[in-house]
């Protein structure tokens, strides 16, 4: 059946999709506006070392999250959205969404008090990480993906600008000078503890939701459950920042400087079809029909954004960038080329495979492609330098796009859990 461009634009999908794209690009707009007003400012009052001790916590901190999230925002944000409008089944996929991240916090913590111990690094900065570590719980009481499975995300929008809105504020108040470092995390922390509080009794008013005790055997299943959907989302990790790492270590920080100054713009375009398939979840998971034009938008976009990548790469390195950054030109064409599959991955796996019920066969594909790229990370980085990287990156992405690909062609159309 064919759809007009005029049906479409009128369409409730269509509608949903673009409200809540919208939505979302304000989200990743103040996430770019606002660092860039506390930087400057935290670099001068802190220096190098105070910015260096953040950064190590905030790194550890970036692992505790991505384990309490475990996934949920695809396979929660999933099985929401199909039942949004009953309100037991809602309470009851809230209530265990919010008993597995909360137990998965708790064990991160017993790690890091455990690190905090043994290691003398951790021990001399006990303070920066315990409250840097607090914002895990504002992260978990702010339940993001149970807005976007509501199609509601001007609520999570408007949160999430008054988080940032208060850290700017608070912290040209109180950081003055170079021993005050402590201080960023924990009104970091503090932000997000405050937004989650308050978001969590708007969703108990507005939707009606009530928590529900999760017994620990049920925590437990759904942790396990969850599984897939997590390894999909962390296997990246092994050839992605990986290679970076072996880039630096190998190479020096000149190649990984290049190399980050031919990502940039790359990774404000990918940004951009990630905020567009989150966009398209929720309807997606209600109805996989629409897939075929979400397939079709997002691959027409993605093909037109990296023709004018590799068009123009000469031309934004060289107005962003000196002479010294010459080789990032080369590393941006070819990033650009691997734009269309890093979109396929998205179309044919998280928003696709994922969607059906099929995350393990969509699991198996992205670990054993990861390792893959693990194992050809090292001789492409070490002989080719920041160039390895970027055909690393080209080539696991390609090949990863292409499995996905055939395995949803694989699937039989009955299979499917919302045809």
């Amino acid at each position: 059946m064919s759809l007009s461009v005029k049906n479409i634009g009128k369409s409730p999908e269509f509608r949903s999709v673009f409200t809540n794209f919208s939505w979302l690009l304000v989200i990743k707009v103040a996430g770019y506006v606002f660092p860039l007003i506390t930087i400057p400012y935290l670099a001068k009052v802190l220096g190098a070392e105070g910015l260096g001790k953040i950064a190590v916590a905030a790194s550890v901190n970036v692992w505790i999250l991505t384990i309490c999230n475990w996934g949920f925002m695809y396979s929660a944000t999933r099985d929401l959205s199909r039942c949004r409008t009953d309100e037991k089944h809602v309470s009851s996929i809230f209530s265990n969404v919010l008993s597995c991240r909360l137990t998965l916090m708790m064990i991160c913590f017993v790690v890091l008090l455990l690190l905090i111990a043994f290691i003398p690094s951790f021990r001399e900065e006990k303070l920066l990480f315990i409250f840097t570590f607090l914002s895990i719980p504002g992260h978990i009481l702010f339940p993001e993906w149970f807005f976007q499975a509501m199609e509601e995300m001007k609520y999570a929008t408007l949160f999430n600008f008054f988080i940032k809105l208060f850290f700017t504020i608070a912290v040209f108040i109180f950081i003055q000078e170079k021993e005050d470092y402590i201080l960023q995390p924990l009104l970091l922390s503090l932000g997000f503890i405050l937004t989650g509080i308050v978001s969590h009794l708007y969703i108990i008013k507005r939707w009606n939701v009530k928590f529900q005790w999760i017994p620990l055997k049920r925590t437990f299943q759904g942790i396990k459950a969850g599984v897939d959907v997590f390894l999909s989302v962390f296997m990246h990790n092994l050839y992605d920042s990986f290679s970076q790492i072996i880039l630096g270590y190998y190479c020096g920080f000149k190649h990984t400087g290049v190399y980050d100054a031919g990502t940039k713009f790359y990774d404000i375009c990918t940004q951009f079809f990630s905020l567009l398939s989150m966009a398209f979840f929720p309807v997606l998971s209600r109805k996989i029909d629409v897939h075929k034009y979400y397939l079709t938008v997002a691959l027409v976009l993605a093909s037109l954004v990296s023709f004018f990548l590799f068009l123009f790469a000469p031309t934004i390195i060289h107005w962003f960038y000196t002479e010294e950054f010459s080789g990032a030109i080369s590393v941006l064409r070819i990033l650009s080329l691997s734009l269309p599959f890093a979109i396929m991955i998205n179309i044919y796996g998280t928003n696709y495979l994922l969607i059906i019920g099929q995350e393990k066969k969509m699991r198996s594909i992205i670990v054993w492609v990861s390792l893959l790229g693990f194992v050809l990370s090292f001789p492409l980085v070490i002989y080719y330098q920041a160039i390895g990287v970027a055909v690393l990156l080209l080539l696991v992405r390609f090949v990863m796009a292409i499995a996905l690909y055939v395995a949803s062609k694989k699937i039989p159309k009955s299979e499917t859990l919302n045809d």
